[in-house]
């Protein structure tokens, strides 16, 4: 079962495939083909987990890598637009020493928060800010645990949240805790906050 958490070490792929939601189907069924034939067959892949969007409209891949040497990077898939292909580092996480245990059949939902981050320069000072923010919704009625991810690369960070309810994520997000330090952030990224909520359909 994939384990996400900072102590592990592990670096982690995320491959954000963009959809339309009649092709949400086909297009999950190639992302488990490509991870079952050819991803866990290099040697320092640990796990693969494929998560969708509610809505349909997107489909990410999630796989976990011992160290950047063994990395594989995923490609594109026939008949649909090449992904957002990053590898990443886990940064922080709320609560301290948290894990997250993706399976297809977890309680509660994921949300993604996407950064694009203007220039990979302003990387660091997102990432002092990000970590601020993970503080401040900490607690939040309904909030499991938080892992934030920051792309090797310096272009993206991403929040991988766990969440028991819609109801519980859209009470946050109607009155963000990190309101204070969002302005700053926006200035150095571009917002790719989902609003939409992900279930993991698959794992290995």
């Amino acid at each position: 079962m994939p384990v996400i958490s900072q102590a592990n070490g592990l670096l982690a792929e995320f491959a954000v495939f963009s959809v339309e939601p009649d092709s949400q189907e086909k297009l999950v069924e190639q992302v488990i083909q490509n991870i079952e034939s050819t991803l866990r067959h290099h040697a320092g892949f640990t796990s693969g987990s494929v998560i969708c969007s509610c809505d349909g409209l997107t489909v990410t891949s999630y796989v976990q890598w011992i160290d950047q040497d063994s990395y594989t990077t995923t490609q594109p898939l026939t008949d649909f637009a090449a992904p957002d292909v990053h590898l990443f580092e886990i940064f922080a996480e709320e609560p301290k020493g948290s894990e997250l245990s993706l399976s297809s059949n977890m309680n509660g939902l994921i949300n993604f928060g996407i950064f694009k981050l203007n220039q990979p320069e302003s990387q660091p000072r997102f990432v002092e800010l990000f970590r601020e923010a993970l503080v401040m919704v900490s607690g939040q009625t309904g909030l499991i645990s938080t892992h934030a991810h920051r792309s090797l690369d310096g272009w993206r960070c991403i929040n991988f949240g766990h969440w028991r309810s819609l109801a519980d994520f859209t009470a946050m997000d109607t009155n963000r805790p990190f309101a204070p330090l969002f302005g700053e952030m926006l200035d150095l990224a571009k917002n790719e906050y989902q609003k939409n909520l992900h279930e993991v359909v698959y794992t290995t």
